[in-house]
């Protein structure tokens, strides 16, 4: 009886554990890089972008990448668009959320784009150091 008194303490011991632990999620922003009405945002507006929108609120760290997006548009026909990907690995927190609402806002107004596509998948974060 002692002995099971253990193991039933010991796993609700893990379990209240693992119920505080917060949860881990990769945000993805997809910014259009093709203005409509023709044009491109630059690399000296894009980065221009990053250090007054992005690091502001993510002083911390992040990371983009470049992509070339294809899809079809409305009409039907093939469009292809070159793309920067803000990645974010985070705690799962609405003020985050909020921050990304921001930047995307923000994108979408200042190069006068239609949308910001954001993906969100649960993550694990894991650091292999020396």
């Amino acid at each position: 009886m002692r002995h099971l008194r253990i193991v039933l303490l010991i796993a609700l011991l893990g379990a209240a554990g693992c119920a505080t632990a917060p949860s881990m999620v990769d945000d993805r922003l997809f910014f259009g890089r093709a203005i409509p009405g023709g044009g491109e945002v630059t690399e000296a507006q894009w980065s221009a972008f990053v250090a007054e929108v992005i690091v502001p609120r993510f002083p911390d760290g992040f990371t983009v990448w470049r992509g070339s997006g294809h899809w079809k548009g409305d009409d039907g026909a093939a469009v292809s668009e070159q793309t920067c990907v803000l990645e974010l690995v985070h705690r799962s927190d609405p003020a985050v959320d909020t921050k990304l609402e921001e930047i995307a806002r923000t994108y979408r107004q200042r190069f006068n784009q239609d949308a910001v596509m954001r993906i969100r998948t649960p993550g694990d974060m894991i650091f292999w150091r020396r």
